[in-house]
């Protein structure tokens, strides 16, 4: 690791390297593709008001985010009509309502695919002998920064489904409490909106589109478009419910109790799952990170001492000859022995005078 700090010390305080016209373009586009990423991925929000969410518009939906340009960039990425209908899907899970927003993901896609291939284009021109690497450093610049938009989208997806999942059980609670106290569907979900828009915004904003679709069309097309659109059991579950009161008419508080306490049930076994399942996740970075040093430590002397058994000649212990003892040594003398009894008793008798 240090050899690498300091080999990338010595090549960026190379003069020479600072003196290329290629390097200046490579940084000024490395910055430009970074201001971009950030511009797209940590866009600042606005803080939650008590007021009703509304659904977002983009403040360019005439034109998207290029303005005019933003069709014409969009049309470069091809599609099918089942990726279509999927990325439709899920713009719409993401709250992203606004007539351009898809041909503004796609014009965002076009730029962050092309971008990387000008400039790898631009370096190979610029330094003819590092062509191939640029090219596919280019490439593979392009393939991933392609992926980005659609990748902030589906993880605005999956934060704003979490988010209404989560506040459907308080949602049920109050609706509860209003068609208890006798006031019509659409007015207690109006109610509803209004009073959980600063803890669920995106779950407030699904209510306000739900009631305006109510008073253009009826309440049981609108919760089907808002079961449709989201897509999710729980919600299923919701709009099922409402649909068969609103349908038979009948009392609809005790359904949604019971319905709110399922909900909790459910977000409380999924949390001890997750902490259940949490050890499970630890063994793989503990074994991969503790295990081979544990092992290290705990073979190393049985490794050393194989090694010194089948490699007598590497024992500091041998360097004076004074231990080393010959298999085949051993074997002669115990067959001498065998052979000649009385030279076992000679041996003994002589030892005492040995000392």
């Amino acid at each position: 690791m240090n050899e690498i700090i300091a080999q990338l010390q010595e090549t960026f305080s190379d003069p020479e390297l600072w003196s290329k016209p290629a390097t200046w373009i490579a940084v000024a586009c490395g910055v430009i593709v970074l201001a971009l990423i950030v511009r797209l991925m940590f866009r600042r929000k606005k803080p939650a008001e008590a007021q009703p969410a509304a659904p977002r518009v983009d403040p360019r939906a005439n034109g998207g985010a290029f303005g005019a340009l933003t069709p014409a960039l969009a049309s470069q990425i091809p599609e099918s009509e089942k990726e279509r209908k999927e990325f439709g899907q899920m713009l719409k899970q993401a709250g992203m309502y606004s007539p351009t927003a898809r041909a503004s993901v796609y014009a965002f896609r076009f730029l962050f695919m092309v971008f990387p291939l000008l400039v790898a284009g631009v370096l190979a021109v610029a330094e003819p002998e590092h062509t191939w690497r640029y090219l596919i450093a280019g490439g593979i610049g392009a393939a991933v920064l392609s992926i980005i938009p659609r990748l902030y989208v589906w993880v605005v997806k999956q934060r704003r489904l979490r988010q209404i999942n989560e506040g459907l059980s308080d949602m049920l609670d109050m609706l509860s409490m209003c068609l208890g106290g006798g006031m019509p569907l659409a007015a207690s979900l109006d109610h509803v909106s209004k009073n959980i828009a600063p803890s669920y915004p995106a779950l407030a904003e699904e209510l306000q589109i739900m009631k305006k679709q109510t008073e253009v069309h009826s309440m049981r097309m609108a919760l089907s478009e808002w079961a449709n659109r989201l897509d999710t059991p729980e919600v299923r579950q919701v709009a099922t419910i409402l649909t068969r009161g609103d349908f038979l008419g009948s009392s609809l508080s005790g359904s949604l109790r019971d319905q709110a306490d399922h909900f909790r049930t459910t977000r409380k076994q999924l949390a001890t799952l997750r902490a259940n399942r949490t050890p499970v996740l630890l063994t793989f970075p503990l074994m991969f990170c503790f295990a081979p040093a544990v092992l290290i430590l705990l073979m190393s002397p049985a490794f050393l001492q194989l090694s010194d058994f089948f490699n007598p000649e590497t024992n500091p212990l041998n360097a004076n000859d004074q231990l080393t003892v010959s298999t085949d040594r051993i074997v002669e003398t115990l067959n001498d022995l065998n052979q000649n009894p009385d030279a076992i008793r000679d041996a003994t008798r002589s030892q005492p005078a040995a000392e």
